[in-house]
């Protein structure tokens, strides 16, 4: 009970520390740095709870004493943003970090369980570049961009080992997510107001349950499969949001208090998804792995529903003949694809060093592209070395992830201030892990 105590205490700071981080590849993130030494394929391991309860429960049956295991990913990104008003804004330095971590242990001879903290879904993203004219022209000038979707998963999760060949989990989770945006905004659907623009600084923050299940497989020694689904997970956020109608009033020539408030309530709906990995120990010391990833972001990131109440403007008020709103963001996100290739190397029983290769396709369709949702990259390489002395288990990896390029024609938002636009961005990761068994 003393060590579940402690390491309760310790998986708590992810809630307590801040997080400003710019990761483009953001879902299905919490995992180790042995995980991404292999590009993010999924290997079961005495030393490591966390990848289990975050990709393939039924990985916790390789736990053979209990074990903390403790992990830190900085993140760092590049970007540039061109359009009619822009040339090649860059990306603001925001740089940040995230530590996570896991406890679990096994009992007796067929059972395990574990619980953990890590993010499932990181994306934030600033930028400095001047707001395009607008509906009659209606611009606010240079500004400092933020959007940021963050999804913290607590979870716990149990595994049952039939035998040497076949083991079988399930994890119960809860995300807390966390919105912000602080832009210019038009509104895309409601009646009224749609295709006006205002500065918008909106924040709501929710919870949402989930859970997984996985298989692993062994048919021979040197060859194990992995398959595990992840459910969705809807969560219904809460908050506030203010703002500022100044420029689009004296566009109107409107001559009225401009500044409003509001109750913020914003729908997310986060993905379900299915994992397939390969493990084959090629030789004594080598061993490739191999892992295809599903993402179901079409059914889940369709739109993004905003819903406004209580609201403090007398004009926009009469205008709407109500004090409350409700406006559709398009997102049309298309299912993700991902591939991944590794290679690792043991040097003796204490030192591992590998890398790996992924490719996915983009799944931001141009129509409804714009820096502040730009989750466009698809290729990545990874590096990474493990390092074993006694129960003290130490990993650290690396990864790049190629710059990549979007352009667009004609933007399906409205007033297409996106449109003839060109958006790149790239990232780098570094993940620190420890484990140490009690």
């Amino acid at each position: 009970m003393r060590h579940l105590t402690f390491t309760i205490g310790l998986l708590a700071l992810p809630f307590f520390l801040p997080l400003a981080l710019q990761a483009q590849d953001f879902y299905l993130g919490g995992v180790t740095a042995d995980t991404n030494r292999r590009a993010g394929i999924f290997s079961a391991s005495a030393d490591n709870p966390t990848d289990s309860l975050s990709l393939n429960p039924a990985g916790l049956t390789a736990l053979t004493a209990p074990v903390v295991s403790l992990s830190l990913t900085g993140i760092f990104a590049r970007g540039s943003f061109s359009n009619a008003s822009n040339n090649a804004s860059p990306m603001a330095t925001n740089n940040g970090f995230e530590p996570f971590g896991s406890f679990g242990t096994p009992i007796g001879s067929h059972w395990s369980i574990g619980v953990g903290v890590m993010p499932d879904l990181l994306s934030a993203s600033k930028w400095n570049y001047s707001d395009t004219p607008g509906f009659a022209g209606t611009t606010y000038g240079p500004q400092h961009e933020k959007s940021q979707i963050i999804a913290i998963r607590s979870t716990a999760g149990v595994a049952y080992r039939f035998s040497d060949k076949l083991s079988a989990g399930v994890t119960f989770g809860v995300d807390y997510n966390s919105n912000t945006l602080d832009a210019p905004y038009i509104f895309q659907s409601q009646p009224v107001v749609a295709g006006l623009k205002t500065l918008l600084n909106l924040h709501s923050n929710g919870y949402g349950p989930n859970g997984s299940f996985g298989f692993i497989a062994k048919p021979t020694k040197k060859l194990d499969l992995g398959i595990s689904y992840r459910t969705s997970t809807s969560i219904t956020s809460h908050g506030t949001a203010t703002g500022n109608l100044s420029a689009e009033f004296q566009t109107l020539s409107v001559s009225a208090p401009s500044t409003f408030f509001y109750n913020s309530q914003v729908h997310v709906e986060l993905p379900p998804s299915v994992i397939f990995s390969v493990g084959w120990q090629a030789a004594h010391t080598v061993r490739l792995s191999f892992q295809t990833d599903w993402i179901g972001w079409h059914g889940a990131f369709k739109t993004l529903p905003v819903t406004l109440t209580d609201g403090t403007n007398a004009v926009v008020n009469y205008l709407l003949q109500s004090n409350s709103l409700k406006d559709t963001v398009p997102l049309d996100w298309k299912d993700q694809y991902t591939v991944r290739g590794a290679i690792e190397r043991s040097f003796g029983e204490n030192i591992v060093i590998g890398g790996g290769y992924l490719h996915g396709n983009d799944p931001v369709p141009n129509s409804t592209l714009s820096p502040l949702t730009a989750a466009i990259m698809q290729n990545g390489l990874t590096t990474g070395i493990g390092w074993r002395k006694g129960k003290l288990r130490f990993s650290a990896s690396y990864g790049y992830d190629f710059t990549a390029r979007e352009s667009v024609g004609s933007s399906a938002l409205l007033y297409n201030e996106y449109s003839n636009a060109t958006t790149k961005i790239g990232t780098q990761a570094f993940t620190l892990t420890t484990a140490f068994t009690l």
